[in-house]
């Protein structure tokens, strides 16, 4: 990061960004057709799958509108972390306390809520020349940590299957490391900045998102 390049809180912008973002996914959702676009989701992970660097390049660049299957995929993210949570508080009989298990129920909701959206404000914040949307910066992250999702939905298994962990444990970890990957990728587009520019930023977003996310796991919402 450059000595002279500052850094400061627009409010007024992030709070207007925010109040877009909110009603632009209000609006999204109610054009959703379920089976419709989970079929259309579903090809486009297959895409990513193919060739996931392009498919990252194009949704930071705002090439296409994968506004719909952004918030299919963050569906998924979110339903598997409660899912799983619920799961796991049925099947080890944690039933001591309905108070701490009802708010692990929503920290597990709101979990990857907070994973998306504390680094995407923190970007929107850093990226003073190559401004971008809110959700657009969104959606890129969503698509990038894709990986995670996955190991999301094979905590379910692992709940569910005794002993499979020492299968799915590596897989899990590939996925995890593939993720930020992808997430450096996405956010370096999102900049458009080379990389031995880039990577001091990257490293500074990730480090304040981290931190922002301690705090809220300190208050037992993440």
């Amino acid at each position: 990061m450059e000595d002279n390049e500052k850094f400061s809180v627009d409010t007024e912008q992030l709070k207007n960004e925010t109040k877009d973002t909110v009603n632009q996914v209000k609006d999204t959702i109610k054009g959703v057709d379920l089976k419709k676009d989970t079929v259309e989701t579903t090809n486009f992970l297959k895409e990513m799958f193919v060739n996931p660097f392009e498919t990252i390049r194009k949704v930071a660049n705002d090439e296409d509108n994968i506004l719909k299957k952004a918030l299919i995929i963050m569906i998924l993210f979110i339903a598997s972390g409660v899912i799983c949570k619920i799961i796991s508080l049925t099947k080890y009989g944690k039933y001591s306390s309905i108070g701490n298990n009802l708010l692990g129920i929503v920290a597990s909701f709101l979990n990857p809520i907070f994973f998306i959206v504390v680094p995407a404000i923190i970007v929107l914040i850093f990226n003073t020349k190559n401004k971008k949307s809110l959700i657009t910066i969104i959606s890129t992250l969503i698509i990038a940590n894709i990986p995670v999702v996955v190991t999301y939905v094979i905590d379910i298994i692992e709940v569910l299957v005794s002993g499979i962990s020492i299968i799915t444990g590596p897989i899990s970890t590939a996925l995890s490391a593939l993720a930020i990957v992808f997430t450096y990728f996405g956010m370096k587009e999102l900049f458009n900045e080379d990389t031995e520019k880039f990577f001091k930023k990257f490293a500074i977003i990730k480090l304040v998102s981290a931190f922002i996310l301690v705090i809220l796991s300190r208050v037992g919402i993440y």
